[in-house]
């Protein structure tokens, strides 16, 4: 049994097998074969060793004509490898004594030969790694066929096991398969992240390494709340994680069923809006079940990973008109394509940038390329006759960058009124308060936008100069540092008194003990991920204004994040006590 401790991005706990992923997406289908098996996988691995064998020495016989002799030396080592009794002998070993699957074997074998190379630490021993890659690659190819895995045709229970997953790689994962992921690299508040929670699945990531030390059909457990992740879990341990998993299971509903019940309002009366942060339209019906208000926040970087990145003015029409159609009169909330050249460099015409979180992104690109924006506008401008509907312009910084996008809007409700078409004039035109220069100066915004919906993940990345995805910094976001939650207050207090909206649509709002905080400080709008409706629902039925104000100011005279973070976490202990709804 091994642990290990990485990130925790989405609660829950999950035991399944791993499906170890690596570039080529290989997956060790099982574990264990039976006793009368062992002959025919030790055919088939012999099999696999000696076409491996074969397709080296051609390698190695057509670079001698047309490269130096030195390259042709790399490969007669890997023929040599492929002799060695680590391979000739422990391999089959393990199929015949442990019955191990020619696949698990040659894992685990290789996991053993590379693991000590690699705590060497020496840059010439690891670039023999690859050597051994590349070889294990080659005899996994020849024993599955040469078939790399997809993640969509799953047909049994897993844990992925990934360097890393794409937003769009796990807004696909079929929730019925796949128990859970974990990752060596990201971070809490990254999109993959925001997707695991989304769909409920829980998630550890920041694990460093976990590729390399685990093997496709160990049995792993992952604690999506604490972060923790054991490798082939002892019965006890297992049984403990069992009960565990499902006491968090009994919790959720524990705490759905109380929220049904609850007022939608403070216990002293003041209303409390509880919207949708959205990834995908489908979402909006499991959102609607949860009690939702509306889509505080419509993340339309979907539509761009569905129909790449020149969707048309109609695919844009017709995904917005579906969210009008799910909402049945609930607000949507548009928020403009939020994505850079990172993305989608080539696609829009951009050079790649050292450093795009810094770079052309979001409003900045959507200005740089208007017609991007134009297009989404158009569909947008006109779904809005379908019901209640506003648009939200990202990354804003600067009053000139929201004047500039502001005119955008106007003249595109000019090309529609030209050519006849029909569309909503009213529609309200908001900004994400997420840059600390916007924030710094939200008095210069108040007479010209509409609405306002502070975005705390990007706003705490770049008010702390912390790399929200590097496992490295990880530590030091951090949602209770003072200077973000004075920026944040400063905010909410300046649209407070003017009289415009302001909501939260960061992961902040999503927690129970920033919620008592914002709460406090005068929020009366949420915007949270659907599943974290039903705990902020309970929650704020529970608690005062006066309480939770008189909780903001105790916090705001403290200088430490950890100290606001324990002073948080005990007030909502007594609201949400671990002995009514479980831990």
């Amino acid at each position: 049994m091994e642990i290990k401790n990485g990130i925790p991005v989405s609660p829950g706990v999950a035991i399944a097998p791993a499906l170890v992923l690596d570039s080529e997406s290989f997956r060790i289908p099982r574990r264990f074969i039976r006793k009368d098996e062992v002959d025919t996988e030790l055919k088939r691995f012999e099999l696999a060793r000696t076409k491996a064998i074969g397709e080296i020495s051609d390698i190695r016989d057509s670079v001698h004509s047309t490269a130096k002799e030195e390259v042709g030396l790399i490969f007669d080592a890997h023929l040599r490898m492929l002799d060695d009794p680590l391979i000739t002998r422990e391999i089959p070993e393990k199929i015949k004594t442990k019955r191990y699957t020619p696949e698990y074997a040659v894992s685990r074998v290789f996991k053993k030969i590379i693991k000590p190379i690699r705590e060497i630490n020496d840059a010439y021993f690891l670039q023999r790694v690859n050597d051994f890659y590349d070889i294990q690659k080659r005899l996994l190819r020849n024993l599955l066929g040469q078939r790399a895995h997809d993640l969509t045709e799953l047909d049994r229970k897993v844990v992925v096991v990934a360097h890393d997953l794409t937003p769009s790689q796990t807004a696909t994962l079929d929730k019925n398969m796949v128990a859970g992921f974990i990752t060596d690299v990201g971070g809490a508040t990254s999109h993959t992240a925001i997707l695991a929670n989304a769909l409920g699945i829980p998630a550890v990531v920041g694990l460093g390494t976990i590729t390399g030390d685990i093997s496709g059909g160990d049995v792993v457990i992952v604690d999506g709340k604490t972060g923790r992740v054991i490798v082939n879990p002892d019965d006890n341990t297992r049984a403990k994680y069992e009960a565990r998993g499902q006491g968090y299971i009994d919790r959720e509903k524990r705490l759905a069923d109380a929220a049904a019940k609850a007022e939608r309002t403070t216990k002293d009366g003041a209303a409390v809006n509880l919207y949708a942060n959205i990834e995908w339209d489908d979402e909006i019906e499991f959102a609607n079940k949860l009690g939702a208000d509306g889509v505080g926040l419509f993340r339309t970087e979907f539509i761009y990973s569905k129909y790449g990145a020149h969707p048309t003015e109609e695919q844009h029409y017709e995904t917005y008109r579906r969210a009008h159609g799910l909402l049945e009169g609930r607000p949507l909330t548009l928020r403009t394509m939020d994505f850079g050249a990172d993305k989608f460099a080539s696609e829009v015409g951009l050079e790649r940038e050292e450093n795009p979180f810094l770079g052309c992104r979001s409003i900045r690109l959507s200005l740089r390329q208007p017609h991007l924006l134009i297009t989404q506008l158009r569909a947008a401008l006109r779904a809005a006759l379908l019901g209640p509907t506003r648009i939200m312009l990202p990354m804003v910084g600067s009053i000139e960058e929201f004047r500039a996008g502001k005119m955008i809007v106007e003249n595109v409700k000019g090309d529609l009124e030209r050519e006849g078409i029909e569309f909503a004039k009213d529609v309200p035109l908001g900004m994400m308060v997420e840059v600390p220069s916007a924030a710094l100066t939200i008095d210069s915004f108040m007479d010209e936008c509409d609405f306002f919906s502070i975005g705390t993940n990007d706003l705490v990345q770049y008010t702390l100069a912390v790399d929200r995805n590097n496992q490295y910094v990880a530590n030091l976001f951090k949602h209770t540092n003072p200077a973000v939650l004075r920026l944040v207050k400063q905010v909410i207090d300046e649209a407070v008194s003017r009289g415009k909206p302001v909501s939260v649509c960061g992961e902040m709002a999503g927690e129970a003990r920033f919620a008592m905080i914002l709460l406090g400080f005068g929020l009366r709008e949420f915007s949270v991920g659907p599943t974290a409706m039903p705990e902020l629902r309970t929650l704020l039925s529970r608690v005062t204004v006066a309480e939770a104000e008189a909780l903001a100011n105790k916090a705001m005279a403290l200088c430490s994040a950890d100290e606001i973070a324990e002073v948080l976490d005990a007030e909502v202990q007594r609201l949400l006590p671990s002995e009514e709804f479980g831990e």
